[in-house]
């Protein structure tokens, strides 16, 4: 990964990967989270930053779709909660990600979304994902 990689890039490679995912492909919000992580494994795993940044865009593009894969579901609060990643990016970068982290807050509060129930092992293959080091 660059470390030079900002906030604006990862969100528009998300964005990116969903429309073609979804309008393409015809996947599910689910498939395309884990296909997200699943090609973006060594960017997402980079740092606090790269990852916090993956999965809140990830969660965005799933509320947007009003279905949020429970895999991803049962981390949010973690990632809305950290504190972590802004040692690890510039200022512009940590107030975008702090303002799509209050859009998720309130895509949450909201309730606009069901929460999908993924199977055992998805949930395995992107625990791994996200175990992975880059």
């Amino acid at each position: 990964m660059n470390n030079n990689i900002d906030y604006e890039s990862i969100k528009d490679s998300v964005v990116y990967s969903f429309e073609e995912y979804i309008e393409e492909d015809g996947f599910t919000a689910s498939q395309s989270a884990a296909k997200v992580f699943e090609e973006d494994w060594r960017d997402l795993n980079y740092n606090a930053f790269t990852r916090t940044a993956y999965y809140i865009c990830v969660a965005i593009e799933c509320f947007k779709l009003k279905e949020i894969p429970d895999f991803v579901y049962k981390n949010l609060d973690f990632y809305i909660n950290s504190e972590e990643f802004k040692n690890e990016a510039n200022e512009k970068d940590i107030e975008q990600l702090s303002q799509d982290i209050d859009k998720c807050i309130q895509a949450i509060e909201d309730g606009d979304y069901k929460v999908i129930k993924s199977s055992f092992g998805a949930k395995s293959r992107i625990e791994y994902i996200l175990s992975l080091k880059p």
